[in-house]
C-alpha cells in the first residue's frame, strides 16, 4: 500500500454534510492522517476513519423515569412488565370520505 501524502483523496464522514464523502488530506503526523477537508462543503475537521456520528438516544420523560425506578424496586414488577410487552392489535385503517362542494341554488350573476 502506498503512503498517504498531503492532498490525497480519502473517504471520511463529514460532520457538516453528515455523509461519507471524498476528503483531501490536510495534515499528517508521521504516517497517520490528522486533518482532512471535505471536497463537497470545504469543511476542515479531524480525520474520523470513516466513522459516522453517534445516534442520539431518546430521553425518557420525567414520568417514565420515575415509573421505571418505581417498577424496578417492586418485587413482582417483572411479571407485570411481561404482560405489558405483549403486542397490541392494530386498529382498522380509517376510510376517507370524499369531500364534495355544496351545490349553489341560485344562478351566478351576469355581467
Amino acid at each position: 500500500m502506498e503512503a498517504i501524502r498531503l492532498g490525497d483523496t480519502i473517504d471520511d464522514h463529514c460532520s457538516r454534510c453528515r455523509l461519507l464523502t471524498d476528503h483531501s488530506v490536510v495534515a499528517l503526523m508521521g504516517e497517520e492522517v490528522k486533518k482532512v477537508r471535505c471536497r463537497t462543503c470545504n469543511d476542515e475537521h479531524n480525520f474520523r476513519h470513516g466513522k459516522g456520528g453517534q445516534k442520539k438516544k431518546p430521553k425518557l420523560s420525567a414520568y417514565e423515569q420515575v415509573l421505571a425506578s418505581v417498577m424496578a424496586s417492586m418485587p413482582g414488577a417483572a411479571a407485570a412488565n411481561a404482560a405489558d410487552d405483549a403486542p397490541t392489535p392494530r386498529p382498522a385503517p380509517r376510510t376517507r370520505t370524499r369531500y364534495t362542494l355544496p351545490r349553489r341554488n341560485r344562478p351566478l350573476p351576469r355581467r
